[in-house]
């Protein structure tokens, strides 16, 4: 690919996830969150048919957690990709998925899966998504 071509989606991608404005910055130079942004844009970049993200938000804090949920929602809603999104919070599992899919331990199996049917944007305190947390804790807890 020519190197303005790979340059133009370098800055697609940037545009995406709202970091047009530190194109010419180090990594060193960017916060967590906007390291965790250009993570998200660099494996887009690639143009995957399916996006792995394994614990991606796990050592943020709060606001900013919250804020690249948002985010990927959005960036999922815009480009279509399938993303597989591997999380311990269950919180964070019913506000992002369509399907939440939880493995029993010892060995990892499939121990159910749940569609997750509520319209968004989602409310993260809304009673239908509380309430799908609550089934989802309880399925977890169950041994």
């Amino acid at each position: 690919m020519p190197r303005h071509e790979l340059r133009e989606r370098a800055h697609e991608y940037l545009r995406l996830v709202n970091l047009e404005r530190f194109a010419d910055r180090f990594p060193h130079e960017l916060s967590g969150g906007m390291q965790q942004r250009v993570a998200i844009a660099r494996a887009l970049a690639y143009e995957p048919q399916l996006l792995l993200m394994d614990e991606p938000f796990g050592a943020l804090d709060s606001f900013t957690r919250q804020e690249l949920q948002e985010l990927l929602v959005e960036v999922w809603q815009r480009t279509g990709k399938t993303v597989l999104y591997v999380t311990h919070n269950i919180g964070e599992a019913v506000y992002l998925a369509d399907r939440i899919v939880v493995f029993a331990t010892n060995p990892g199996r499939i121990k159910s899966i749940f569609s997750i049917d509520v319209p968004r944007p989602r409310d993260p305190l809304a009673g239908e998504v509380v309430e799908i947390q609550r089934e989802v804790t309880a399925q977890i807890d169950a041994r």
